[in-house]
């Protein structure tokens, strides 16, 4: 397709003079359709934002995550990013907004203090993790609290005392369910569903994965955090970013 253009391209350079000549008695129309079908091949041969790029991590579009290779994100609204309007309370007691965050990469997983299964386990393996990650002593972790009510911040210092959590770059946050809620499931695509178990005491299902944001706050990419079998693919991402930001 490409040597075509480039064929009809050299036709319209050597005649060019003797369009001009004869203008009067050529068929305007023909040139017309000639030029519109130069254009359309043109179109056709740009090579498409949205096709595969090995070299770049997707963003996610929509409420299917179609991955999209854009250098543009600015430009599609329907990209998956953090909602301004995400209030977080951090476990020191500060309150904080996406404005807020570091303009660096950013780990997000979902947990609540009192889970007995998936959570303990994420937490371990992000401390497990912890070598691979430190060619990237920048990184941020959040670890957002999906049962606000009880997990408040002396909750959240007691939770990270328990695990001897000692990464300076690694907080947990509590909030407003429903903006935490709104957050994992529209942004992250996160599966999250509560019930009682008796009266005031709650059980959460929800999701076991790894989301991973630029520093742009955009979704980049989705990582099972149950066993180590994602994490390599996780660093390779992280450094790819990087290279594409920087």
């Amino acid at each position: 397709m490409k040597f075509l253009v480039l064929f009809l391209k050299s036709i319209l350079d050597i005649k060019r003079h003797k369009i001009q000549i004869r203008a009067q008695s050529s068929n305007p129309f023909s040139t017309l359709l000639l030029v519109i079908f130069l254009c359309l091949v043109g179109i056709h041969c740009q090579p498409s934002e949205s096709e595969p790029n090995p070299n770049q991590v997707p963003y996610f579009s929509g409420k299917d995550f179609d991955p999209i290779w854009t250098d543009h994100p600015e430009k599609n609204t329907n990209l998956k990013q953090v909602p301004n309007s995400l209030g977080l309370i951090e476990h020191t007691g500060k309150q904080i907004y996406p404005k807020d965050w570091a303009p660096k990469e950013s780990l997000v997983v979902f947990f609540y203090a009192t889970c007995r299964g998936i959570c303990p386990l994420i937490t371990r393996n992000i401390l497990q993790i912890q070598p691979q990650l430190s060619e990237f002593p920048d990184l941020k972790i959040l670890s957002l609290s999906i049962n606000s009510k009880a997990d408040t911040v002396p909750v959240l210092q007691k939770y990270m005392e328990s695990y001897k959590i000692q990464n300076q770059n690694w907080s947990f946050y509590t909030g407003k369910e429903s903006e935490i809620e709104t957050f994992a499931k529209g942004t992250c695509g996160a599966e999250m569903e509560g019930f009682s178990v008796e009266r005031g005491k709650y059980e959460f299902v929800h999701t076991e994965n790894i989301f991973l944001f630029d520093k742009n706050q955009y979704l980049r990419g989705i990582y099972r955090a149950k066993g180590t079998g994602d994490i390599q693919r996780l660093v390779e991402d992280i450094r790819k970013l990087r290279k594409q930001i920087n």
